[in-house]
């Protein structure tokens, strides 16, 4: 025998096979997840029967649970499978950033110290430093370009999701706020380089 009962979302019908009674069931008009009661809820029209039914009889008959007595479970609509989605690889993408842009500075630091000579009266300047390392090792700078460029498919992704939805999508916000960081210093830094260049070549 089938349980018909009302969704508590959208207020459609539902009719399950009453083996899944006192479970839970996606409701297949808006997917949410409700639990079954134990019998039909809607209202049904009492069977004819010759027999003197139980309320002739003076016994109340056990209460029937109504939609709104239903324990709604966790719900997640399409659009907030799809946010969490984007989010996850917008937070992938800015966890390779970092890795990137760390590794190289780690990396860089090392080559840097090597050069640096502690018994020398004269040392070279950081700056001249910085060209002799790039000179000699141009492998540096596909850290830097690597993280820039997973920093903005991240950015895309956050903002991606965000746009699907805004309810509890925190993956979405951390990696809007910190690739968009990533991307405003990346390109403040190498514009403040190529102002400052520009001045030294026109001085």
């Amino acid at each position: 025998m089938a349980i018909q009962f009302h969704c508590p979302g959208c207020s459609q019908p539902i009719e399950v096979d009453d083996i899944h009674a006192n479970q839970t069931a996606a409701c297949p008009y808006c997917r949410r997840v409700v639990n079954v009661p134990p019998k039909s809820a809607l209202d049904q029209a009492p069977p004819i029967s010759a027999r003197p039914t139980a309320d002739a009889d003076g016994v109340t008959p056990p209460p029937q649970p109504t939609p709104g007595e239903l324990h709604i479970g966790p719900t997640m609509t399409y659009r907030d499978r799809m946010a969490k989605t984007y989010g996850n690889y917008a937070l992938i993408c800015t966890a390779i950033a970092f890795v990137l842009m760390v590794g190289t500075m780690i990396y860089g630091a090392m080559l840097m110290a090597d050069k640096f000579d502690v018994t020398a009266h004269s040392q070279p300047s950081l700056e001249k430093l910085s060209e002799e390392l790039a000179l000699q090792h141009p492998g540096l700078a596909v850290g830097p370009l690597g993280a820039m460029f997973f920093a903005v498919v991240g950015l895309a992704l956050g903002i991606t999701s965000i746009k699907q939805t805004t309810r509890g999508n925190w993956r979405g916000i951390v990696t809007v706020v910190i690739c968009g960081l990533f991307v405003l210093c990346f390109c403040g830094i190498n514009g403040l380089g190529l102002l400052g260049g520009g001045l030294g070549v026109s001085g």
